[in-house]
């Protein structure tokens, strides 16, 4: 799978994969995911395209590290010791949330890949152990991993895709001009709550469906 560890090719001077990927990166960061090309990046780095290639087949797997890079930025939780389980991974999931939102060209990458590069594999790990220790059986472990990294993933993608700053209010004016004008007799209950469904209040609405991601496995650990 692309951008898993591998053996490079004979390496051509001057540059290395993490170099290239911290640029890429920077690129991103800077410039945005539609400005984006191998051909900005050859420039950015002051080498030909082909000598990129030397050390990533494609953009593809270039796609597949910058993910990776990414969420090594997240903090592991405490294997064995500290706060409770619940805690650790409320903390987990806020710390993946803000880390996917400070990179948002590269979260946008994220859906339809495996986030299993080597820091994604020890994301994986940590957290499926830290649940196996808590008394899930294997079964649970993995869902709750799932659940939960889908749920940040899911909830952050929709975050940088809706926009941010004036651009975000833009978007929020659109929708609540749109929910306005419906008709109050045919969708009553939306058009009652459309100013609160539209109040800007994402991390509060994060932090409730986590909680309630977490307060599920609890039951589940329990009955």
């Amino acid at each position: 799978m692309a951008g898993f560890p591998r053996e490079e090719h004979a390496a051509a001077p001057r540059l290395d994969r993490a170099e290239i990927v911290r640029a890429a990166l920077d690129l991103l960061d800077r410039d945005g995911f539609d400005a984006f090309s191998m051909r900005r990046l050859a420039v950015e780095l002051e080498v030909k395209s082909p000598s990129l290639y030397w050390h990533v087949r494609s953009k593809d797997e270039l796609f597949d590290l910058l993910i990776d890079t990414v969420i090594g930025k997240c903090p592991l939780p405490a294997a064995d010791e500290g706060d409770s389980w619940q805690r650790r991974l409320s903390s987990l999931g806020m710390d993946l949330r803000q880390v996917l939102l400070s990179h948002p060209a590269a979260t946008r990458l994220l859906p339809g890949r495996l986030p299993f590069g080597p820091n994604g594999l020890r994301l994986a790990d940590r957290v499926i152990g830290l649940l196996r220790r808590s008394g899930f059986d294997d079964r649970m472990a993995s869902y709750g991993y799932l659940v939960l990294v889908f749920y940040v993933i899911g909830f952050a993608v929709q975050e940088i895709a809706f926009g941010k700053g004036a651009a975000n209010g833009a978007r929020l004016a659109e929708v609540g001009r749109y929910l306005g004008g419906l008709p109050a007799d045919r969708y009553p209950d939306l058009v009652a709550v459309a100013d609160e469904l539209l109040a800007p209040r994402l991390t509060d609405r994060f932090e409730f469906g986590l909680q309630s991601l977490i307060d599920g496995l609890v039951k589940t650990e329990s009955a």
